[in-house]
């Protein structure tokens, strides 16, 4: 028994050591952002109390067929933000692609702020299922803007050709 114990504190000393720095060596390869490469979180205003300004919904069910890459999932939408300080406004968007047959192939969803895709965070959703049928996705995106006129719309991203079945789109303009 005299001997088990300086071995179960050594075991724990070096498990305790082993897991700090392996900690230590996550901390430092953090990378804030989304999973597509290269992007780091917007400016995503305060915690504070924003009014809800103006709401924006469209719904469809194109089931078209898209190309590989970006495609907007709906039009464009013309918000005007009249506030000094600035607007904030939420996209939340649900889309639901599929009925390929390949395999491996990903998709995602990304919004478009005055023409630039890929404003705020873009995610990607996953794997396309390779059986013909369809998935879906959401998405809330949190963007930022100044005093004037900016367009929004809703990107639906595939690494290669694919049906969108359905979609919906919230755009929510609030001020603080």
């Amino acid at each position: 028994m005299r001997k088990l114990i300086p071995i179960c504190i050594t075991v724990a000393l070096a498990v305790a050591l082993l897991g700090t720095h392996y900690h230590v060596r996550a901390e430092e390869r953090h990378v804030v952002g989304s999973p597509i490469m290269g992007q780091r979180l917007p400016n995503v205003p305060p915690a504070v109390n924003h009014k809800l300004t103006h709401t924006f919904a469209d719904i469809g069910a194109p089931d078209v067929s898209d190309a590989a890459g970006f495609t907007a999932i709906d039009s464009p939408v013309t918000i005007t933000c009249a506030n000094t300080a600035g607007c904030t406004i939420v996209v939340t968007s649900f889309a639901e692609p599929g009925g390929q047959s390949a395999s491996g192939d990903l998709w995602g969803i990304c919004t478009s702020l005055d023409g630039t895709i890929g404003e705020g965070i873009c995610t990607f959703q996953g794997a396309l299922p390779s059986d013909d049928t369809f998935i879906s996705g959401s998405f809330t995106n949190v963007l930022t803007v100044a005093k004037g006129t900016h367009t929004v719309q809703a990107e639906l991203y595939l690494s290669s050709a694919a049906e969108l079945a359905q979609y919906s789109n919230t755009y929510s303009q609030y001020a603080p």
